[in-house]
């Protein structure tokens, strides 16, 4: 279950009159199962979403959420590696992970709100916690005149704070990373499911009538028109990663031109090393420089000798992730 899907239940559970203890990854040391910022929701019927230790830790944090929901106190929890006694509570994997919980009801539902908002929108969220006394405080914006929460909403990663000796977290919300997919293919089924899985934003634009529209319905956002018309609907910056799939230059490149006009994240095409070759002629007369074309990648995906659809597809979704996490292979 990705971030998007823990706090719309988290928002659902309230609004059903429920109380809630979101538990935060707020540090790690060595290696840990779940990175900074990692979510686990707990509700007051005993009902769990998300994970901050991979099953390590779990059953443990749920017992102490139940004790957050009664006391309505935050708590601050840190484990290490467990010994040879299953029954300790620890990590196996040798690292260390500081947790907070907090409880959230009726009167607090905005704020899960405004989060659950960040997902659909284009500007950034921090809610700042005090780990002394449990306030929080709402970054909606670049603060003015305020020296600490302008350096805070630089942050892009969720971190520990320390300012006037005071410790703070601060929970970064993006809006989500978006996957644009030229052409409703056989791979396209794929990607969109891996891309899902991955909380990307999907949209599928292919101005052909002939694919079946029930395989993407609730999947991705389809835009049944041409390509560089379907790209002006989305906003298209460094968190966008657009892929085109039809081989049809008819549809790719009008696809490819529009793109590469802005900066995307990460621009991906189908097709042999000759198809792309031939691509790159096509652009360069156009009036592209070769520092424009050095950022489409083609043939597009990481070279795992893919040869099935879904392989082709996890190739093209390992690259982007590659991409994405600065670590181009």
């Amino acid at each position: 279950m990705n971030e998007k899907e823990i706090f719309y239940k988290a928002e659902e559970w309230i609004k059903n009159g429920l109380e809630i203890v979101i538990i935060t990854v707020i540090d790690t040391w060595g290696s840990s199962p779940r990175p900074i910022g990692s979510s686990m929701v707990v509700n007051s019927k005993n009902d769990i979403v998300g994970s901050v230790s991979g099953g390590c830790i779990e059953n443990f944090v749920f017992a102490k959420s139940l004790e957050v929901i009664n006391s309505g106190k935050h708590q601050v929890l840190e484990f290490g590696v467990s010994n040879t006694q299953a029954w300790e509570v620890g990590l196996t994997c040798g690292g260390k992970i500081k947790v907070l919980l907090e409880k959230f009801s009726k009167t607090d539902l905005n704020i899960i709100k405004k989060i659950n908002n960040v997902f659909e929108a284009e500007e950034k969220l921090i809610v700042l916690t005090n780990l002394s006394n449990g306030k929080r405080e709402i970054i909606e914006r670049k603060p003015v005149n305020n020296h600490f929460l302008s350096n805070i909403y630089k942050n892009e990663t969720s971190k520990i704070n320390i300012f006037n000796e005071t410790t703070w977290f601060s929970k970064v919300f993006s809006p989500q990373y978006k996957l644009v997919i030229i052409g409703a293919v056989h791979i396209s089924e794929s990607l969109v499911m891996l891309a899902n899985a991955l909380n990307f934003k999907v949209f599928l634009i292919d101005p052909r009538n002939n694919f079946d529209e029930n395989k993407f319905i609730n999947k991705a956002h389809l835009l049944t028109e041409w390509p560089d018309e379907g790209l002006k609907r989305i906003s298209i910056n460094n968190k966008t990663c657009i892929v085109t799939l039809t081989h049809d230059p008819k549809l790719d490149d009008p696809a490819i031109d529009y793109s590469l006009k802005f900066s995307p994240l990460y621009i991906g095409c189908l097709g042999s090393v000759k198809t792309h070759k031939a691509r790159l002629k096509r652009l360069e007369k156009k009036g592209f420089s070769k520092l424009q074309l050095s950022k489409i990648n083609g043939p597009v995906g990481l070279d795992i000798k893919a040869k099935t659809p879904a392989e082709i597809a996890c190739a093209i979704i390992a690259q982007i992730i590659s991409v994405k996490n600065n670590n181009a292979i």
